[in-house]
Order: structure tokens, then sequence, then C-alpha cells
């Protein structure tokens, strides 16, 4: 993820900030810091919209009632801050024009070369259509983003939770029309998370090739030492910058609903306690 951190910084993109937050407000549930998880999803998603996805983890949460009452205290806090600076009026005048342009934009971006550089930008670029709605893909993957939840037995799963915790910063970028290459900073944090706890213990080719494959498309498509004529003509055009992602976060899916990280665990910390004996 280095390089997006860095191109990200370059340019003064708050996706840094924002793929921080998503980040610190699940380590802060893994460490029982209700306080500090619930402040990290309000900054995040007052910010930018993208930091509610950290209400994911709420499942994960020890102590649900005191992460929920801290949830609303810091939303009311940070809201309240800019009133302060700006008056009642202006503040509400700019949250409803921020949200009229929400819908606006999404429309706007079907096409562009720097934006909808996402899963829903692939076929819709690709596709070339504008007849049907982007719903008929987010849809299905908000389903398949929230069924691995009622596998309530894996929670207490580390590498589960660190496999939906790579999930939602990739979903996050995937399924946004919003979605642009510095936003990748987000998309890269997940698959780093995803290669460093494989679903079943170990990596294996098809992993490994869709790392390199992410390097190539996703991390080093946008810079000079990528030929200019296909990232121009091919990469740009066809939002292809979300294509290894993409399978990434479908193979994440996939192991999340089919792999026993319980069971996984147990038999490598046996394994682990055989070799050091």
């Amino acid at each position: 993820a280095f390089l997006d951190l860095y191109t990200a910084l370059c340019m003064q993109q708050l996706n840094v900030l924002i793929g921080a937050c998503i980040l610190l407000s699940f380590i802060m549930v893994e460490k029982k810091r209700e306080w500090a998880a619930a402040l990290f999803i309000a900054l995040g998603t007052l910010t930018k919209i993208y930091g509610i996805v950290g209400l994911v983890f709420f499942p994960f949460a020890a102590k649900k009632g005191r992460y929920l009452a801290w949830l609303f205290l810091w939303f009311g806090i940070i809201g309240f801050l800019p009133i302060l600076l700006g008056g009642g009026s202006y503040v509400f005048e700019q949250y409803s024009s921020w949200i009229d342009c929400l819908g606006g934009k999404n429309t706007e971006n079907f096409f562009s070369l720097s934006q909808n550089v996402s899963l829903l930008g692939i076929v819709r670029k690709v596709s070339g259509s504008t007849e049907y709605s982007d719903l008929l893909l987010l849809l299905p993957g908000i389903v398949l983003f929230a069924l691995p939840f009622i596998r309530f037995r894996q929670y207490r799963s580390t590498t589960f939770r660190m496999n939906i915790l790579a999930s939602t910063l990739l979903f996050t970028v995937l399924f946004s029309t919003g979605s642009e290459s510095s936003t990748y900073i987000i998309a890269l944090l997940g698959v780093g998370i995803w290669f460093a706890h494989p679903a079943r213990g170990k990596v294996n080719w098809l992993d490994i090739a869709l790392l390199v494959g992410t390097l190539l498309l996703s991390s080093l498509s946008p810079t000079d030492l990528f030929p200019a004529a296909i990232r121009k003509n091919v990469i740009q055009p066809f939002a292809m910058k979300a294509l290894f992602p993409s399978f990434i976060w479908i193979k994440i899916c996939i192991d999340l609903l089919r792999t026993n990280f319980v069971s996984t665990e147990t038999n490598t910390q046996r394994t682990q306690t055989n070799d050091s004996n």
C-alpha cells in the first residue's frame, strides 16, 4: 500500500485519514475500547461518508450498549462543533447541499476517467450502458458482504475478523461510484491485511497471483513505470485498476462463507506447539 499512501499524501487527499479511521475503529473494538472505536467512526463519517462502514464491526464489540452510547455522544459533539464557528443555519445549509450533490454526482461519475474506479465502474465502462441501475450490482454485493456476519461461531477467530476487516476496506472502494485512484489507499490496505491473514492458514498460488496482479494493475498502473499507452487506452477508460481487488474481494467473501476459521486456527496452534516441543 506504500505507493498509494505516498500518492494520496502528495495529493493532500483525506482518504488516508478515512482509511486510518476505519482501521482504528476495528482495532479499538479488538482492544475493547468502545469509546475510541466510536470516536473514529464519528470522525471518519463526518469527514467523508466512507467512514460509516466502521459500524459493521459492532457485532464484535464486547460491550454493545456502551459502544452505542459513545457513538451517539461523539456524533453529537463532533456534529455540533462546526455550529460554534459558522452558526446553525450555515451548517444545516452545507449538509443539505452536500446530500443534494451526492445524487447528481453519482450520474456524473458513470464514465469519468478519474472517478468510478470500482467494480461498478468496470461493468459500467466495459458495457458502455446507462440503461441499468447500479443497484443491480450493489444489492447483491451488500448481500454477499453481509452474509458472513451470520456465522456467529466464527467470531472468536482472529483470522475471521481480520478477513472481515479486509472485506470491509475493499467493499468501501469497489462499490462506490466516487472511487478514484487515490481512494485505493483504503482498498490496498485491505489487500495487505487479507494476504497477511490467509483463510486456511497459508497462502497458495492463487493468492500470490492475485497479489501480483494487484501490484501491477492497481498500484503501478497510474505511475510512469507502467506503459502509458496501456494506461490511457485500457486501464483508465475501463477502470481496470479495480479488477484484481474485485477478484480478491470475491475470494474473501467465499472464504468467509465456507472456511471453518476456528478449526484452522486450532490446528495451526497445535502444529506450532508440536514443532516447538
